[in-house]
């Protein structure tokens, strides 16, 4: 048998650099002190389960309903209560919430779905997937009011839905219709006239993260269509603050060994402070360093060792390839392997691998099928969005 050994030991060096086998892609980060690698970051958070008390009360429950959540949204709730008021005057247009990944704009949109519940009818619903035909759209929109049998016709469709009770819609994770496929644009065309030709008798209220905001913007003027755009964006460091306060109010850390409360308060806002500056107002990312830096010997009370800074080695070896990936990764809020292959005219395995090879970094997170590898689905990592947005940005892979 004729085997050419060197084109084997060039593939093999291929998938080597793709799965991230290659010695030089390998950084023992977590051995720098005073950092804390991406990939240790990301295994703390999402887990299936809390591994402890403490890293539930800190990462996993919510803060206080109706109080809380709003915490530094003082303007924006306004601003909401404000359009959800003039729709009511029959005077209703198309309203966006929008926010990089991360800083809550699921929690604001969910806090109203609760607030609201009580006086409306209110739907709230977050994609799947992204929408690729004109049928999916109508299917989709239709499904917010219950209607199994969805008209085939976007004019039934409509006059359908303005002739059911008034409802107030809030549909989160509007990046999912920016899936760049075969399909697309036709569906987005068909959902932006249903929802225009329906607002003064429906509310709705839409959720997108701020660079597909920008993107949907620029390639289909949606910024013409919406009267009311809402902006959230990470903590200042009050705000933070005082996210953290309510936090660490749930577990018994004890920042001094004196009960002099001003030295308490000095000690706990520069703990702030410090956190502020290491997440860039991130919350979960926020809360992630602050576990980490607990040191919880079983024994009560629960001390602190420094804060450590996120070491951006894994990221910084990013090669073009694996940035436009991440960049495409992050717009969509996740990509399955055959998406990925479709978008990038590669193949499903080459997709495969390269998704793999970011996962093992820790700056993708994996959701296996158990069917089909073509069906595996990865995101960027939920307490890396700020991270890896800013670096996508900063090597002109993200455009606002």
């Amino acid at each position: 048998m004729d085997v050419q050994l060197p084109l084997i030991s060039k593939a093999w060096q291929h998938v080597k650099a793709l799965i991230g086998i290659d010695t030089h892609a390998l950084v023992n980060e977590d051995d720098i002190e005073g950092k804390l690698s991406l990939k240790a970051i990301a295994q703390c958070y999402p887990s299936h389960s809390a591994q402890s008390e403490i890293d539930k009360k800190l990462l996993y429950t919510p803060l206080i309903p109706g109080i809380d959540n709003f915490i530094g949204r003082d303007s924006q709730q306004q601003q909401l209560t404000d359009a959800i008021e003039r729709w009511q005057n029959n005077k209703g247009e198309l309203t966006a919430v929008i926010g990089p990944f991360g800083c809550g704009v699921s929690s604001f949109l969910n806090q109203f779905h609760q607030q609201y519940a009580q006086e409306h009818t209110v739907t709230y619903l977050s994609f799947y997937h992204g929408v690729l035909t004109t049928k999916e759209a109508i299917a989709n929109l239709c499904y917010c009011f219950n209607i199994t049998e969805a008209p085939t016709s976007i004019t039934a469709a409509i006059a359908l839905i303005n002739q059911l009770p008034r409802h107030i819609i809030i549909i989160d994770d509007l990046h999912k219709l920016m899936l760049r496929m075969m399909g697309n644009y036709q569906a987005l065309v068909t959902f932006a006239t249903m929802l225009m030709e329906t607002r003064q008798h429906h509310c709705w209220i839409l959720g997108c993260e701020t660079f597909v905001w920008h993107r949907l913007s620029s390639q289909y003027s949606i910024t013409n269509f919406v009267k009311s755009i809402i902006t959230l964006d990470y903590f200042s460091q009050q705000d933070l603050a005082d996210l953290l306060k309510q936090k660490t109010s749930q577990i018994s850390l004890q920042l001094t060994d004196t009960n002099d409360e001003e030295t308490n308060n000095s000690l706990f806002d520069n703990m702030a402070k410090q956190l502020h500056q290491a997440s860039d107002g991130h919350p979960k990312l926020a809360c992630v360093l602050l576990l980490q830096a607990l040191v919880n010997d079983g024994n009560s009370p629960i001390t602190l060792n420094p804060i450590s800074q996120p070491d951006l080695s894994s990221l910084k070896q990013c090669i073009d390839e694996d940035l436009f990936s991440l960049a495409e990764l992050y717009v969509h809020g996740g990509l399955r392997v055959f998406q990925h292959a479709e978008i990038f005219a590669t193949s499903i395995e080459h997709s495969s691998l390269k998704l793999e090879y970011l996962a093992r970094q820790g700056l993708v997170k994996a959701h296996y099928s158990k069917q089909d590898f073509a069906q595996h689905y990865y995101l960027i990592t939920p307490t890396l969005t700020r991270i890896i947005a800013m670096h996508l940005l900063n090597h002109n892979k993200l455009y606002l």
